[in-house]
């Protein structure tokens, strides 16, 4: 290269600037480098602008047709549902139609029978005609190898005959009927006739032979009969119709008993002794029952005695239990497994048939006492609480069909013994009962959607219209019906529909996409030809400044070269680097003050390194050393320390006696560390850390610490100045958690000071360490739940007892998590430990003004002193008192507890409300803290009892004097009262002898999303 050596081409005298202007208006050659500029861009624009178009019409095309689709698909889904929803409750009405039907025959026969000259040969001969056929199950096997039942029965290949359609035939479909075995078996059980005094005298019996006294309840079938005195009642020509009594059969594995679950639940795999579950277990013991019918026998005038048939229950249960909720034809065996079955209930709503019959309700053939059914969790340890050995006699003491929700969990102990027949009124962890309830109400039937064990089903329910005897008055007649069946079997053809759709337009899209493409390529050939023909000619000038353009490229790159290689040295803190400064132009001045730059960034960061990772006090490395430390290792063995009593000995003998003893102490952990291999922290008050990146065993770890606990309680602390001689002690949480050791470390120091322990090691199956992630998951639910407005207010009616007409409603907290509806017990707390408590309150003061702002109602909302001390929320709640002007209508309910003891925190909030004619009300009043002198100056216009006090009331109970003394006391102070916990008739009963404002409670209304 040829470098000009002229003084005037001394480009080094120069600044850039000089050097640029000099370049290029020395050749002139701006207008025209602009002028091709320009015509490229324009080109290229338009060719960027063409694409970007086709992009946005395919993308356009692809979003209505998706829309398109959605709503057609849906609107199908929709319209599925609703003939579904319909087809299946007329199926469910059929049937229990043709129960009905049934059992009105047995009344014909009884009547038939009881007209005609008993003896034995009649009762025989009416036996062994009165038969009906019974589908009878095909056999099953168990398949060691698949661990699972098969059936014994191959079916044939069934080939159709070839049938040509008409042209004027359209979605021609034929079905073809396939019926399960059928055998003929008598109707009932046993005949029998009785004199008054209750002596047998004729039976024909499938049960027992034997000619008995049946007055003695003993001598009934299963000892569970007491027909003897209700056949007592009966008037000519009237009829006694019992409930379906059988013995229970257990089965503690629920589902497919196979020789895995079997073994889950802790016996032998031997099905046969267990109750009968068709498909899921063919082999069991299968539920054998009777209802029995009575009637009187006259001779003229004269009760000559008593004509008895016991119907054979299985009858009955060939109604539901071989029932195919999806097809028209019958199944080969009854089957639970998919979730598409009917089952049978009687008018005290307990099961009376199930494809598994140890959901069915039976009884104790001891005892002759109804084996209680499956029931929560909670209710058991209710039980334990009671005292009483009779769980049977516990259950009729509970309130029936209680706060039934999927939330609560069933029983274990009554599982394990196979204890789970279901009895609606008690099978709390079964929503589906209540709704059951609503919809046979007054003799309804109909159809709801639940969600059941994460499976949408639809349950239809139609009543028995059977009302003889003990059924007459009774709404849902004999029993009821229901069928349950999957949601989502609805729905294949939609959803095949819209797969199919979706590949057509993904073949369609694909040729579209080519299509422009092509059309794109010979645009784009067009402009490049163009755009090689402006380069060309602008290059044909450009090439006489080439000489010159590559020597400042070359001076100015290779300077500017050095800057960067400096500026990454600084990045990578070589700050000790320097750059060459050997020009005067803004380059050298810029090299120079890089220099001097780097200079200053070192002594900077040398002293904030020694700030951040060494602790003032005691030298020793400390928290974010420990961080850095612990993320640059794959290991970590960590020990935390907390000194004892820390807080005592600095308020005894001051913060600098305190400070003398960290120094000491870390003092001694480095001594101790340096001998050991373990580097020391302080990373908290009176907390200090020693780690080490080797793998200690626990009794490597006991052995550490005990030895440091032999030389701290060996010294002695003595600071003459603070007139302190003292000793002291530790507590010490170790963790090996690979992902978070610090967490891991705190959360076994916080075990071992619960446990007044000097060391406990992070063991992640103690609950009280592990409850870290459970405080995490319900964190984020809680932040999602914030973001996505799914915090929301339920509102629960308050009954006003002098004027029910009047409105009012308790705003309470709700989250929506996943579509579930989701108590407060469950995350209130952790958002106060989580810090999002403030949120929460000012989500409900937002949300319940502005639904009430329209509304002449009054409502309430719950307050803490949290709340009231927190800045932020009451000037949130000023803003919208002014917004929604709801002053007039509004409650604000302050929690009775120990902390309302700070009066002189509330009183300027309670004054400064009350002027806005906002109301005050004490919650849980009554609970443990009662502050009369606290009440006496707060004046608040509503007492709100105790739940506690009023769900246990009765009469003469210690809460019922309780609740008397606060009535006369709310009364001699003028304040109206609010009983909270109204669950029952008989609370609200006992609660009417008092003067009592107002009420609340599940007997009225739970609290629901709509006030209306």
């Amino acid at each position: 290269m040829i470098i000009l050596k002229y003084p005037m081409f001394d480009f080094n005298n120069y600044s850039i600037k000089q050097k640029l202007l000099i370049v290029f208006i020395f050749f002139k050659a701006i207008p025209l480098i602009i002028l091709a500029v320009l015509s490229i861009y324009s080109f290229l624009e338009i060719d960027a602008l063409l694409k970007e178009s086709y992009k946005d019409m395919i993308q356009q095309s692809k979003s209505s047709v998706k829309k398109t689709t959605d709503i057609a698909i849906s609107e199908s889904i929709v319209a599925l549902d609703i003939k579904s929803q319909s087809v299946l409750e007329n199926k469910t009405k059929n049937i229990a139609n043709n129960v009905a039907r049934f059992l009105y025959q047995r009344d014909s026969d009884i009547l038939l029978l009881s007209s005609l000259d008993i003896d034995k040969n009649t009762l025989q001969n009416f036996y062994n005609l009165k038969r009906s056929k019974v589908y009878i199950p095909s056999e099953y096997f168990y398949d060691k190898l698949k661990n699972k039942w098969v059936s014994k029965t191959k079916q044939p290949a069934q080939k159709e005959q070839a049938f040509e359609t008409h042209a004027m035939f359209k979605n021609f479909h034929k079905v073809k009927k396939q019926e399960a075995v059928q055998k003929s078996i008598p109707l009932y059980k046993e005949i029998s006739f009785y004199k008054p005094d209750g002596k047998e005298i004729y039976k024909v019996s499938a049960l027992d032979k034997k000619l008995k006294d049946i007055s003695n309840k003993n001598n009934s079938y299963l000892r569970a009969e007491d027909y003897f005195l209700e056949a007592k009642k009966l008037k000519k020509g009237e009829i006694y119709v019992s409930r379906v009594i059988g013995e229970y059969i257990p089965s503690p594995v629920i589902g497919s008993f196979t020789k895995e679950k079997a073994k889950l639940a802790g016996i032998k795999f031997e099905p046969e002794k267990y109750a009968y579950a068709g498909k899921e277990n063919p082999l069991g013991k299968k539920f054998s029952g009777i209802i029995r019918f009575v009637t009187p026998v006259y001779k003229g005038s004269k009760l000559q005695g008593f004509l008895t048939l016991a119907l054979d229950h299985q009858h009955v249960m060939n109604f539901t239990d071989f029932h195919d909720s999806l097809s028209l034809n019958t199944l080969d065996i009854s089957d639970a497994s998919n979730g598409n079955y009917a089952f049978m209930w009687d008018n005290q709503f307990t099961s009376i048939s199930h494809p598994r019959d140890y959901f069915i309700v039976g009884y104790d053939s001891k005892t002759g006492e109804q084996v209680p059914g499956w029931t929560t969790l909670e209710m058991e340890k209710r039980f334990i609480q009671s005292k009483e050995k009779d769980f049977g006699k516990f259950l009729k003491t509970q309130s029936t069909f209680f706060e039934q929700s999927s939330d609560k969990k069933p029983s274990i102990s009554q599982a394990k013994k196979g204890q789970v027949a279901l009895d609606c009124k008690y099978l709390n962890f079964a929503p589906q009962c209540q709704g059951w309830v609503e919809i046979l109400k007054n003799g309804g039937f109909g159809s709801f959607v639940v969600s059941w064990s994460n499976i949408s089903k639809l349950n239809t329910v139609a009543p028995i219209p059977y009302y003889t005897g003990q059924y007459k008055n009774s709404e849902v007649g004999f029993g009821f019906v229901t069928i349950g069946t999957n949601v989502n079997e609805f729905h294949k053809a939609a959803i095949n529909t819209r797969k199919n759709i979706d590949k057509v337009l993904e073949v369609e899209y694909a040729n579209i996409q080519k299509s422009i493409e092509d059309t794109s390529s010979k645009i784009y050939n067009n402009i490049q030809r163009h755009i090689i023909l402006i380069t060309s000619l602008t290059i044909l000038l450009i090439a006489l400044v080439v000489y010159i353009a590559i020597y400042i490229s070359y001076s100015i790159s290779k300077r500017l070269s050095k800057i960067i290689t400096g500026t990454q040295k600084l990045k990578e803190k070589d700050f000790d680097y320097q750059l060459e400064c050997n020009n005067n132009d803004e380059l050298g001045e810029l090299c120079r003050s890089f220099n001097t730059m780097a200079a200053s960034i070192k002594d900077l960061t040398q002293n904030l390194e020694n700030k951040l990772y060494t602790d003032d006090l005691t030298k020793l490395s400390s928290r974010p050393a420990l961080y850095r430390d612990i993320k640059s290792n794959e290991f970590n063995c960590l020990l935390i320390f907390d000194i004892d009593s820390f807080k005592s000995i600095n308020d005894h003998y001051g913060a600098h006696a305190g400070n003398y003893i960290l120094v000491e102490f870390a003092t001694i952990l480095q001594k101790f560390g340096l001998k050991h291999k373990l580097h020391p922290y302080r990373v908290g008050s009176d907390e200090f850390v020693l780690l080490t990146h080797n793998y200690l065993t626990n009794e490597q770890i006991k052995s550490i610490v005990s030895k440091l606990d032999q030389t701290i309680s060996s010294s002695f602390f003595k600071c003459d100045k603070c007139s302190m001689d003292t000793t002291i002690s530790f507590t010490c949480g170790a963790s090996s958690n690979l992902s978070s050791p610090i967490e891991c470390a705190d959360l076994a120091l916080n075990e071992a000071k619960l446990k007044k322990l000097t060391l406990m090691i992070y063991d992640d199956t103690n609950p009280n360490m592990n409850k870290h992630s459970e405080f995490i998951l319900w964190k984020q639910k809680i932040i999602y739940a914030i973001e996505n407005n799914n915090i929301i207010p339920y509102f629960q009616p308050i009954i006003d007892v002098k004027n029910p007409e009047s409105k009012k409603y308790e705003c309470l907290i709700r989250m929506i998590d996943n579509e579930n509806i989701i108590s407060p017990y469950m995350f209130l707390d952790i958002s106060k430990e989580a810090r999002l408590y403030p949120q929460l309150t000012r989500i409900m003061i937002e949300k319940s003004f502005e639904y009430f702002h329209n509304s002449d109602a009054t409502f309430s909302i719950n307050i803490s002193i949290d709340d009231i001390q927190n800045k932020e929320t009451l000037e949130f709640m000023d803003e919208q008192l002014l917004k929604y002007d709801v002053g007039d209508r509004l409650i604000l309910e302050i929690l009775e507890s120990e902390e309302i003891d700070n009066f002189d925190v509330i009183f300027p909030f309670i004054k400064k409300m009350k002027a806005k004619g906002v109301r005050f009300a004490v919650d849980d009043f009554g609970s443990g803290y009662s502050n009369f002198s606290y009440l006496l100056k707060m004046k608040p216009d509503l007492l709100k009892i105790d739940g506690s006090l009023i769900k246990n009331i009765s009469k003469g109970s210690d809460e019922y004097y309780v609740v008397d003394a606060i009535v006369k006391f709310a009364s001699a102070l003028d304040i109206e009262l609010v009983a909270e916990f109204v669950s029952t008739k008989n609370i609200l009963d006992t609660l009417k002898e008092f003067d009592i404002d107002f009420m609340q409670g599940y007997y009225f209304s739970e609290p629901r999303a709509d006030a209306n």
